[in-house]
């Protein structure tokens, strides 16, 4: 029969009053300075469709480059494949949330081109980010973010920096 250190038994306990907590307590949304939020739509691989995607939808991306192409202005680096980046506008300490809604309110109607886009690209996501001081922040991006997952056939991506 195996022993359970202590220390694993008050980890596990702390671990379980938080997801307690978090699951029980009615949830308002809330920003702190210790949280910066931002969410994107990333589509890899697909350059040739970059004019189109602005002719279809109407819709300005953050960043559009193409591969070979250097990956900030004066820099020599160069980007090893096209990538096309339209990210949320709002202000970063608006909730995740927020920022899943308005990527879904923007990509929505035009779901059925940008599916087709996605299926002949190298890759997509939508891209979760959060910037914060608090080394193990607990995330909620809403039914949004599912909801988007899934009108598009995207992948999932966390973009957590700690400061």
């Amino acid at each position: 029969m195996s022993h359970v250190r202590a220390s694993l038994k008050r980890k596990m306990s702390r671990i379980h009053k938080r997801q307690e907590t978090f699951s029980t307590k009615k949830l308002e949304r809330h920003t702190s300075p210790f949280f910066e939020y931002d969410a994107a739509l990333r589509i890899g691989g697909a350059g040739k469709f970059h004019e189109q995607i602005g002719e279809v939808t109407g819709l300005e991306p953050k960043i559009a480059r193409l591969a070979g192409q250097p990956r900030r202005p004066g820099s020599t680096f160069l980007a090893k494949e096209d990538i096309w980046v339209l990210a949320s506008p709002l202000d970063e300490t608006l909730p995740l949330e927020d920022h899943v809604d308005w990527l879904l309110q923007a990509l929505a109607p035009h779901a059925g081109f940008l599916k087709e886009v996605i299926a002949q690209a190298a890759w997509a996501d939508l891209c979760l980010g959060c910037l914060s001081e608090v080394p193990y922040p607990m995330i909620r991006a809403g039914k949004s973010s599912t909801e988007l997952i899934k009108l598009l056939d995207l992948e999932l991506m966390f973009n957590f920096t700690c400061v």
